[in-house]
C-alpha cells in the first residue's frame, strides 16, 4: 500500500478561506495581535518606547501609550504599516499564498481579492521580501550540503517574417542569470531541510566559494556535480562529486537530487505562474520557492501564520511601501532594498 502524499492528508489543511470569511472582526484582530506580539502573549506594547502601559481606543482599534503618548495600531511600525487593506483581506490573501504550493501571480491574487493589480503586487512582494529578510534567522548549515546552479535563460521570440529572423544563434537582450542553491540534507526520508538561494551571473568559483563559506560550517560535506567552479570548495570542506556525465546517483548514493528538487519547483512556478521576472526581483522569487520547499511538510495554517508573523515582526519599513508612488527613475526595487535585505 502506497503512503498518502502529505498534501492529500487531513493534516495538511488546518485553515480555509471559508473559515476566515466566517470569523468575526474580533477574531481576525486577535489573530493579528497574537502574531504581532507573540513574545508578549499577544499583549501590545508601544512601538516607540516599548512600554506595556497603554489604553485601547475601541472605535479606532488603536492603542495610546500612557508613558509617551504615542498612538499605534497592530500594523504600526511593521511591513504592513499604513496599509489601507482590511485585516481580513490581508489574512485571506496570506492563506491563498500559503495554499498555492507553487506560488501564484499578482494578477491571480488581484482577482481573488477584487483589488487593483498594484495592491496585489505590492502585498505579495512585501511578503516575499519579508521571507528574504528573515531567512538568516537560523545558525549556519552543517552536515551534508548539496550545492548546484541552474541558469534562467531568457527566451527570444522569432520575428514574424522569415527574412527578418537572424541566422545562427539568437541572443536575448536580457542577460542570463544563474541561481545558486545551497541545500542542507536531513535524515533518512527527510529530504532537504533548509535551502538558501543566491542570484549570480555565472557558476564561478569566487561567488560560489564566498556564499558557501558564509553559510556552511567548516566541518560539513559538500555534494556537487563535476563543474570546475566547485573545485575551490575542497579548500575548506570535504567534497563529494557526482559526475552527471556518467550517472545521477553515485555508487554510495551520493546525489544532488534535493538541489534539483528546488529547481524543478522553481521552473514550475516561473513558467506556470510568473512567466517573466526582472533580475531585480529574481532573488525574491527564488527565495520564495526555497521557503516553500523547506515548509512542504507544514500544514497550511502554520505556513500562513509564519508568513504573516514575519511581516508583522519586522520593525523596519518595507522596501515596497509606497512602491507605486515612486518616480519612473526609481521604479523597480528601491535603492534601499539591497541594504535593507542584506542587513
Amino acid at each position: 500500500m502506497h503512503e498518502m502524499h502529505f498534501l492529500l492528508s487531513a493534516e495538511a489543511r488546518n485553515i480555509s478561506l471559508a473559515q476566515v470569511a466566517a470569523w468575526d472582526d474580533d477574531e481576525v484582530f486577535k489573530t493579528f495581535c497574537d502574531l504581532r506580539w507573540s513574545r508578549n502573549n499577544g499583549e501590545p506594547y508601544c512601538t516607540v518606547c516599548g512600554s506595556v502601559t497603554n489604553y485601547f481606543i475601541r472605535t479606532r482599534r488603536q492603542w495610546r501609550c500612557k508613558d509617551c503618548g504615542h498612538t499605534f495600531s497592530v500594523t504600526s511600525g511593521t511591513w504592513l504599516h499604513s496599509t489601507n487593506l482590511p485585516l481580513r483581506t490581508i489574512l485571506i490573501a496570506i492563506v491563498i499564498m500559503a495554499n498555492e504550493v507553487k506560488g501564484l501571480s499578482a494578477s491571480q491574487l488581484m482577482r481573488h481579492l477584487d483589488v487593483q493589480y498594484k495592491t496585489a503586487f505590492t502585498l505579495y512582494h512585501k511578503m516575499r521580501s519579508a521571507l528574504l529578510k528573515t531567512r538568516y534567522d537560523k545558525p549556519a548549515m552543517s552536515g551534508r550540503i548539496q550545492v548546484d546552479g541552474a541558469y534562467l535563460s531568457p527566451s527570444v521570440r522569432d520575428a514574424n517574417r522569415a527574412k527578418d529572423r537572424p541566422q545562427g544563434n539568437k541572443k536575448s537582450s536580457t542577460p542570463e542569470s544563474c541561481i545558486l542553491v545551497i541545500r542542507q540534507e536531513g535524515g533518512a526520508g527527510q529530504g532537504g531541510i533548509r535551502t538558501l538561494t543566491y542570484v549570480i551571473d555565472t557558476e564561478n568559483a569566487k561567488d560560489i566559494r564566498y556564499h558557501v563559506e558564509d553559510n556552511v560550517r567548516g566541518n560539513s560535506t559538500i555534494v556537487s556535480d563535476e563543474h570546475p567552479a566547485y573545485g575551490d570548495l575542497e579548500i575548506s570542506f570535504e567534497r563529494v562529486v557526482v559526475n552527471h556525465s556518467i550517472c545521477y546517483v553515485g555508487p554510495l548514493g551520493e546525489n544532488t537530487n534535493q538541489a534539483e528538487s528546488f529547481f524543478a519547483r522553481f521552473r514550475r512556478m516561473f513558467h506556470g505562474q510568473i512567466h517573466k521576472a526582472s533580475r531585480k526581483y529574481l532573488d525574491l522569487y527564488a527565495n520564495e520557492v526555497a521557503y516553500r520547499e523547506d515548509t512542504r511538510r507544514w500544514n497550511n495554517r502554520h505556513i500562513a501564520y509564519d508568513m504573516l508573523g514575519r511581516m508583522l515582526t519586522l520593525e523596519a519599513e518595507s522596501p515596497f511601501r509606497g512602491y507605486w508612488s515612486r518616480s519612473k527613475r526609481s521604479m523597480g526595487v528601491p535603492p534601499s532594498l539591497a541594504s535593507s535585505l542584506a542587513a
